[in-house]
């Protein structure tokens, strides 16, 4: 059976529901089908199930190469479908390792990961990214280190060994609201949850 002809089941988005509609923060998750962004989907659902907050699985296509100068609408892409089969299949374990997840969105879009990342950042209080390197030493830039540059206090970074970066990660700072303000303690509105 070739690549094409198998296909992983879609999580189908999880929405809360339309009476309780309150603005709840959003937690974005950089997913593109790796160990690392599965890692980091447990821990971003795991987080934001605590506190009440949306996760959004974000997956920037292609893949690997350069971003297309302009998709055809209504045209099959192979690179979108295996964004979304990679997406589909990671969030899918994700969801397997937490058991009571909170709702959740699926986005693919056609840009450079840190750029669709950066642009997610307007409308999140945390972003999160997997890896594998377990120290945060010098070295060649890396997409983590590109990452905190454009997304400073925002990133959390989730390695082999948990979450480093983000000061609500580590529990010293409350996550900022969809207007971007940090509220005060106990000011965050009840969760909405899932249908």
């Amino acid at each position: 059976m070739s690549d094409l002809q198998r296909r992983a089941p879609v999580p189908a988005p999880r929405r809360a529901d339309g009476a309780a509609e309150v603005t709840r923060g959003l937690v974005v998750v950089a997913v593109d089908g790796s160990e690392a962004s599965v890692r980091a989907m447990v821990w971003a659902l795991q987080h934001a199930a605590s506190l009440g907050l949306r996760v959004e699985a974000l997956t920037a296509w292609p893949l690997h190469g350069p971003v297309f100068l302009k998709e055809v609408t209504g045209h099959f892409s192979e690179p979108r479908w295996r964004a979304r089969e990679a997406q589909a299949e990671a969030v899918s374990r994700a969801l397997a390792a937490v058991d009571d997840a909170p709702s959740y969105d699926l986005r693919v879009v056609n840009a450079e990961v840190v750029d669709a990342l950066t642009r997610a950042a307007t409308t999140a209080v945390l972003v999160v990214a997997g890896s594998d390197r377990a120290d945060q030493g010098s070295g060649p830039v890396r997409l983590t280190d590109r990452l905190r540059r454009a997304l400073g206090d925002l990133l959390v970074v989730v390695g082999p060994h948990g979450p480093a970066g983000a000061g609500e990660a580590a529990g010293t700072a409350e996550p900022r609201d969809a207007a971007g303000t940090e509220p005060a303690r106990g000011q965050l509105s009840e969760p909405r949850g899932p249908r």
